[in-house]
């Protein structure tokens, strides 16, 4: 389908990183982004190939396009609709039959110097990304870069019928990030929170009679007993709900397996209440971001200095400074590396590297005659304008 057709690449927004070019290919169907991180050119391709390996057309013309990046390291991710190992990659039972694509994909790692980043971790083992028994979904590095790399792994089918495949490379850096901590306002909704808030605040008053303190100093400390309690309740009902979502997907990773072995239909639509469950469980995480998001402007909605100051301090957040290069040109990332960098700049900054003898200065100025003005010019100067 033309509307739903396209692909996409998503840096996190820390990420220190320059772009320099764009590449966009035709139908949507590839986006090439050439960007320097950590004084390192990189380019990033995403594709979605074609259906069916009678065409092979794609990827000749993107070997094309891909010509203009000569030798700068390659990360190409994406939907190839198309095997690599024709014994290895598909179900023991397909016939190997070598298509124009798959040719045309082995002339494109041989001119590139590329490698399948799982089969390199993953040399003879069999795997499947595609639900028809069909690895079709492929991360291609340059060879250069395989000694910067973690990890390589297949995640679990949840949603799509294809597996998101993912590879570590310890080329790009996360930076640390400070939070503020928000209340989560959905909480309040739950009879069990709405009697701990109850509970909390009767055995507060106990402990602290009205009379006998100051009413704002009071108030204070109340919120930060409350605080206290509902980021205990939040943080181990997120721990709750990460535990049974890491089950969830480790069933669903071993309902994949069996099925793979020994398909059946009990297993079949076993697998899907598994993943219907997982859905259920994202669906939740989702609402709840869309309803932050819905919550922010429904309160500043009406109050342009609440919205903009809102707006803006996501707009500082977005323009934090996340690399600077020092006096030796070495690139320093982490905060605390170029907050010291900072102040080692403008520590000496105006700090003059000659030493100066005062006497000279003052001969230099007794021999310079200035100009200056005569008695009548300067009172004519300082007179009121008239």
């Amino acid at each position: 389908d033309g509307k739903s057709r396209g692909v996409a690449i998503l840096i996190k927004k820390n990420i220190p990183f320059t772009e320099i070019k764009v590449v966009k290919g035709e139908e949507g169907r590839a986006i090439m982004l050439l960007w320097e991180i950590m004084s390192q050119k990189m380019l990033l391709v995403n594709i979605y190939a074609p259906v069916g390996g009678g065409d092979p057309t794609f990827f000749y013309r993107l070997n094309a396009k891909l010509q203009q990046f000569n030798d700068i390291p390659i990360i190409m991710g994406g939907d190839f609709n198309e095997v690599l190992d024709l014994q290895l990659d598909r179900s023991i039972k397909a016939k190997p039959h070598i298509s124009g694509t798959n040719r045309a994909i082995h002339t494109l790692i041989s001119d590139f110097n590329l490698v399948d980043v799982w089969r390199v971790v993953n040399p003879t083992t069999r795997n499947y990304t595609f639900f028809s028994h069909s690895w079709i979904d492929l991360f291609l590095i340059s060879r250069s870069l395989l000694g910067d790399m973690f990890a390589a792994d297949i995640e679990i089918r949840t949603i799509s019928d294809h597996a998101p495949i993912s590879f570590t490379h310890s080329g790009i850096l996360g930076l640390e990030r400070s939070r503020n901590w928000r209340l989560n306002a959905s909480l309040l909704q739950l009879l069990e929170v709405q009697t701990l808030v109850k509970k909390a605040i009767s055995d507060f008053y106990k402990c602290n009679p009205k009379g006998e303190s100051d009413t704002g100093l009071l108030w204070d400390t109340l919120k930060a007993v409350l605080r206290g309690k509902l980021i205990s309740y939040a943080t181990n009902r997120k721990k709750e709900r990460l535990q049974k979502t890491s089950e969830l997907e480790q069933e669903i990773k071993d309902k994949e397996l069996a099925l793979k072995l020994n398909f059946s239909l009990d297993s079949f639509h076993s697998l899907q209440y598994l993943k219907y469950e997982f859905n259920k469980l994202m669906s939740q995480k989702v609402e709840f971001a869309l309803f932050r998001v819905r919550q922010s402007y429904f309160e500043a909605g009406e109050k342009v200095s609440k919205l903009l100051a809102y707006r803006l301090r996501k707009l500082t957040v977005s323009n934090n400074i996340r690399l600077i290069k020092n006096e030796f040109n070495r690139q320093m990332v982490t905060n605390r590396d170029i907050n010291v960098t900072f102040k080692q700049f403008y520590s000496k900054l105006y700090t003059s590297e000659s030493k100066v003898d005062i006497s000279d200065i003052d001969t230099y100025l007794m021999d310079i005659k200035l100009p200056c003005l005569s008695p009548g010019d300067r009172d004519a100067v300082e007179a009121p304008i008239g």
